[in-house]
């Protein structure tokens, strides 16, 4: 029982360094920038309304981002279209925001039984992570998943074109810990094969 809750301690504070990383790399950031926008905008009124003009448009396009960017932290968090419209729509989005990015997508994602309420959110928080990695580290163009489920287990496949697991790893360490920590605390067990010519993640989560 004592490893079960240091096991959640971990998980929880790994949660909390993901959530803190995010908006002071982005959110905060993205404040910053926008703060000065509008300064620049006020100096500019009395003096060059173009000027101040084009500073508040690029403002609002800034703001449009921050907002973009918190949804995607809510989305990360949890998925709302878990709870209002189902399992397969959030893989749908994890796609389309796929190939927003350009990718070359393949998906084969099989449907989940749901009823305990958190195997196929953990299912999807691992898909999820490793596609985030993908996009941001990877340097590739094609991805492909797949989840299929047969005689009582999942098996995850997430397989990219990239440059490799190594300047993954030293980009985002802590995101493949976690994706590690989540299949160990749902009694499966993961595997990673990389080279130069791209990563796979294979994983196997039992079915209880």
């Amino acid at each position: 029982m004592m490893e079960d809750n240091r096991d959640i301690l971990f998980m929880q504070e790994g949660e909390r360094k993901r959530i803190a990383e995010e908006l002071h790399n982005n959110t905060v950031q993205d404040m910053v920038c926008l703060f000065q926008k509008i300064e620049l905008a006020i100096l500019y009124m009395d003096k060059d309304i173009v000027q101040s003009k084009l500073e508040l448009i690029l403002a609002k396009r800034q703001i449009k981002s921050m907002i973009d960017g918190i949804r995607d932290i809510i989305y990360n968090l949890r998925p709302m279209v878990f709870d209002d419209i189902g399992y397969a729509a959030a893989f749908q989005g994890l796609y389309d925001k796929l190939y927003e990015n350009r990718f070359d997508v393949s998906f084969d994602v099989d449907n989940i039984n749901t009823d305990d309420g958190i195997t196929a959110v953990s299912v999807f928080h691992f898909v999820n992570e490793a596609c985030q990695n993908v996009i941001k580290h990877s340097h590739a163009d094609r991805v492909s998943v797949s989840v299929k489920c047969k005689e009582q287990q999942i098996f995850i496949a997430i397989a990219d074109n990239g440059a490799g697991f190594k300047s993954q790893l030293e980009d985002n360490h802590f995101g493949i810990s976690f994706m590690m920590e989540r299949v160990r605390l749902l009694d499966g067990d993961m595997k990673i094969i990389s080279n130069d010519n791209g990563t796979t993640i294979n994983a196997v989560i039992p079915i209880k």
